[in-house]
């Protein structure tokens, strides 16, 4: 059986920090949107009983350290599945390190595969199982416009969605470590000021939703090269707002004119490796292709 999966790329509209548990992990409170940026991940049955992967991008590994392979080892220990051969073939769209869940994505797009294939879990034990893996799965899955809480494990669809628009979105080079950007917000203390929540107060129009981007990672960090991809985003005709998402590098602008939003992002294709124009989706995981 062969199967292939599509999982859509995300974007922090807000990311606050509540705090540090004592496991060491942060409380999170983010309002997470989809974008229509794609992985597609095909999955192959075999006879082998072992996991292959291979991916059509240099550089990302393709041996166990590889989410895809962890949540495929995970999804046949938890539906009691013996003879796990399997071949993950990743076509990557998303940059890498942008903050943009493209690792997630591939991990989702792995259980929501294997679920087709074997339809051993509800849809709540899959998010349940992605969050073992990565904090940014159970998103990934679910897709569209979602409250995450918790460690990114609890979530709630937002009432209201993030309206028509164009969001523009480049990558800089500056690579930033999750670790070094908890550190950061760690270092700066937490603020009882919640973006997320003032943000869901005003979830009316496009333009109340832009004035109310914000990312505690951005704010504690101070890195000149993201904060200048940023000012170079809110200063193109057009732009309501600019932001990074997760812990970046990647920064994305929202664009109510697609025809002004497309001109931006071809100007700073010449100053930056991934600069792309896309619109939002309400998709995180979808099924593309089933082969007996």
């Amino acid at each position: 059986m062969k199967v292939t999966v599509k999982a859509a790329a995300k974007i922090n509209l807000t990311l606050d920090i509540i705090g540090k548990r004592e496991d060491g992990y942060h409380e999170l409170r983010s309002i997470m949107q989809s974008v229509a940026i794609y992985e597609y991940v095909t999955l192959t049955k075999n006879d082998s009983n072992t996991i292959l992967i291979s991916c059509d991008k240099p550089g990302i590994p393709t041996d166990d350290t590889n989410i895809a392979s962890r949540c495929a080892r995970a999804y046949f220990k938890k539906a009691g599945i013996e003879r796990i051969g399997l071949e993950i073939s990743i076509r990557k769209n998303i940059p890498a390190q942008a903050g943009m869940a493209g690792g997630s994505a591939d991990g989702a797009a792995v259980l929501r595969g294997l679920n087709e294939m074997y339809n051993a879990l509800s849809f709540e034990e899959l998010c349940a199982l992605g969050a073992t893996c990565g904090a940014d799965i159970p998103f990934c899955l679910m897709g569209g416009t979602v409250l995450c809480e918790g460690i990114g494990e609890k979530l709630s669809r937002c009432e209201n969605v993030l309206p028509d628009c164009t969001l523009v979105i480049i990558k800089p080079e500056a690579g930033i470590s999750t670790k070094d950007a908890y550190d950061a917000v760690d270092n700066a203390g937490f603020s009882g000021d919640i973006a997320s929540d003032k943000l869901l107060e005003n979830m009316t129009d496009i333009e109340s939703i832009a004035a109310y981007l914000d990312n505690a990672f951005a704010d504690a960090l101070k890195i000149a090269e993201i904060d200048d991809a940023v000012e170079r985003l809110k200063a193109f005709d057009g732009c309501l707002n600019a932001c990074m998402t997760g812990s970046g590098s990647a920064v994305f602008g929202i664009f109510k004119d697609e025809e002004k939003a497309y001109k931006c992002a071809i100007e700073l294709s010449g100053q930056y490796s991934f600069s792309k124009a896309v619109k939002p989706c309400r998709i995180g995981t979808e099924i593309v292709s089933k082969e007996q």
